[in-house]
C-alpha cells in the first residue's frame, strides 16, 4: 500500500470520526447513517451467508425483499400534505404520487433540475416560509449509495491529488466569468460579506469584510501578504491598494487568473504590488523562515479535503513568518445536525462542491490548527452575514439568469443555481450551515503576543467598532 493509499484511508477514518462527533445524540442523522449502514451491511451479509448455508441460494433474495418493503412502506413512507399548493407538477405521474404527499427533498431537487416541477411562488420564499409543510427530509437509496461511495478510496473525496483538485476547481470555477458576475456582482467576491447595517449593499458588505480581514492580520505598508484561493483577486488588490502591502494571490482557476491579472493592470497595480499565481497551495515556493507576514485562506480550506487538511496547514505554517498572522475563513456546519441539515450538506457535496468534505463544526478546525502548531487567537461566527450575502447573490441571479450573456448556459445549470442559492440563504440563516472567521499564529514562546494589546489592534480585531 502506497503513501497515497494510506492518506486516503486516514482521510476516510477521519471523515468517519468527524461524522460521529458532529452528532450530539446517538439518534442524530450522522450516527444513524454510519452506524445504520455499517450494521445493516454486516447483518445482511451474515444473514445471507446463514440462509445460503441452511436452505440454499433460492431464498437469499428474501432478506432483500423484506428490507425493501420495510424502507419503502415504513421508514420512507411520506405523510400526506397539500404539496400542490406549493409546487406545479408538469408530469402527471409525479403529480399523482406527490401531489397530496410530502415530497422527499432529493426528489424535489432532481425533478426541479429537469423542469418536471416548478415553484408556485418564488423559490427562496417557498423554502424559507413553507418547506416544513410539503418537504420530507429523509434520505433515499441513491443518497445512501453516495455516502457508501465515500468509504471507497477510489471514489472518496477525502484524498485529493493536485490533479484531482485542479479538475474540481476547473469544473466549478472555469464556467465563465460572466456566469459568476451574474450573481456575485461587480465585486466578484465569492465569500461571505460583513454587514454593518442591513441597509448596506452587497458591494459595501464585501468592502467591510476585506477591510476587517486586513485589520485582523495587522497589515501595514511594506508587508508581504498571501491570499490562498484568491478567486478573482479582489482581496489581494484591496490589500495592495489600501494597505500598501505586496500582495500575492494564488488560484487554480485559469479563467480567474487571467481575470485577476487583467483587473490588477487596469487598476494600475504592477506585479511588484499584486502578483497572481496559477498553482496549487502545495506548489507555492517555501523559503527558510517563511516568506509572508500574513496569510489568508477565505473559504478555500474546506476544499482541500479532510485527508489533506493537516498538509495544508503545515504548508501555511512553513510559508508564514514566525511573527505572522493567519486568517482562515471557513464555511462550516453546526454540531447536532438533523435530517434537514444533513440533506443540505449532501446536496452541496453532490451538486455544488463535490470535494468540500472539510465543512465541519468549529471544534474540528480548532483541533486541526492546534495539531499543526498554531495558537488560535480569535474566532467569530458570521453565518447570519453569510445568509444576507447569499440573499443578495440570489436576488442578482434571479434578475440576471435570463440575460443574453447567459444564453449559452444549460437550463439545468441555471435551475441548479437558483435552488442552490435559495436553499443556502435558508441554511445559513437558521444555523444549519454557518461561517467562521479564525485568526491564528504560530504557537511559540517568542511570538510577540503584545501585538493584540495595542490600542489599534484591540479596536479593530472584532466586529465592535467605534
Amino acid at each position: 500500500m502506497g503513501i497515497a493509499d494510506l492518506a486516503g484511508l486516514n482521510g476516510i477514518f477521519e471523515k468517519i470520526g468527524v461524522g460521529l462527533t458532529m452528532s450530539r445524540r446517538m439518534t442524530d442523522p450522522p450516527i444513524q447513517i454510519m452506524v445504520g449502514l455499517i450494521g445493516m451491511m454486516v447483518a445482511l451479509g451474515y444473514g445471507e451467508y446463514k440462509i445460503y448455508m441452511a436452505v440454499g441460494p433460492a431464498y437469499c433474495a428474501l432478506p432483500l425483499v423484506v428490507l425493501y418493503l420495510y424502507y419503502q412502506f415504513s421508514w420512507l413512507s411520506t405523510p400526506p400534505a397539500d404539496t400542490e399548493k406549493y409546487l406545479i407538477f408538469k408530469d402527471a405521474a409525479l403529480k399523482k404520487k406527490w401531489g397530496k404527499n410530502k415530497i422527499p427533498m432529493h426528489i424535489l431537487v432532481e425533478e426541479f433540475l429537469v423542469d418536471n416541477v416548478a415553484f408556485r411562488k418564488d423559490c427562496y420564499d417557498t423554502l424559507a416560509d413553507d418547506r416544513e409543510a410539503f418537504i420530507d427530509w429523509r434520505p433515499n437509496y441513491d443518497l445512501m449509495r453516495f455516502i457508501l461511495a465515500q468509504a471507497v478510496p477510489i471514489t472518496s473525496s477525502s484524498f485529493k491529488s493536485i490533479s484531482a483538485t485542479a479538475h474540481e476547481i476547473a469544473d466549478h470555477y472555469d464556467r465563465g466569468n460572466d456566469f459568476f458576475n451574474a450573481f456575485l456582482g461587480p465585486a466578484m467576491v465569492y465569500t461571505s460579506g460583513f454587514y454593518q447595517g442591513l441597509d448596506q449593499t452587497l458591494e459595501q458588505a464585501q468592502i467591510n469584510k476585506m477591510q476587517m480581514l486586513c485589520e485582523k492580520v495587522h497589515l501595514k505598508p511594506g508587508m508581504k501578504f498571501l491570499d490562498i484561493g484568491c478567486g478573482w483577486g479582489t482581496l489581494a488588490r484591496h490589500a495592495a491598494k489600501n494597505f500598501g502591502v505586496k500582495a500575492t494571490g494564488v488560484t487554480l482557476s485559469a479563467e480567474g487568473t487571467a481575470w485577476c491579472r487583467e483587473r490588477a493592470k487596469a487598476e494600475g497595480l504592477s506585479t511588484s504590488q499584486c502578483e497572481i499565481l496559477n498553482c496549487d497551495y502545495r506548489e507555492i515556493p517555501i523559503t527558510e523562515g517563511g516568506s509572508f507576514d500574513a496569510i489568508s485562506a477565505v473559504e478555500m480550506a474546506e476544499h482541500v479535503g479532510i485527508a489533506n487538511f493537516g498538509l495544508f496547514l503545515d504548508n501555511v505554517r512553513k510559508l508564514l513568518k514566525d511573527d505572522g498572522l493567519f486568517y482562515m475563513q471557513v464555511a462550516g456546519l453546526r454540531k447536532g445536525s438533523n435530517w434537514q441539515d444533513t440533506q443540505w450538506g449532501l446536496f452541496m457535496s453532490r451538486y455544488i462542491f463535490p470535494g468540500a468534505d472539510a465543512s465541519t463544526p468549529l471544534y474540528w478546525y480548532i483541533k486541526q490548527l492546534e495539531l499543526a502548531g498554531f495558537e488560535v487567537h480569535s474566532t467569530e461566527n458570521v453565518g447570519r452575514h453569510y445568509s444576507h450575502t447569499l440573499h443578495a447573490w440570489y436576488d442578482n441571479w434571479m434578475k440576471n439568469k435570463d440575460s443574453p450573456k447567459l444564453k449559452s448556459y444549460p437550463d439545468r445549470l441555471k435551475r441548479l443555481w437558483e435552488i442552490f442559492l435559495a436553499w443556502s440563504v435558508v441554511a445559513s440563516g437558521i444555523g444549519s450551515a454557518t461561517c467562521y472567521q479564525i485568526v491564528a499564529h504560530k504557537n511559540t514562546y517568542t511570538f510577540p503576543r503584545d501585538t493584540f494589546c495595542s490600542k489599534e489592534s484591540a479596536g479593530t480585531r472584532t466586529m465592535l467598532r467605534s
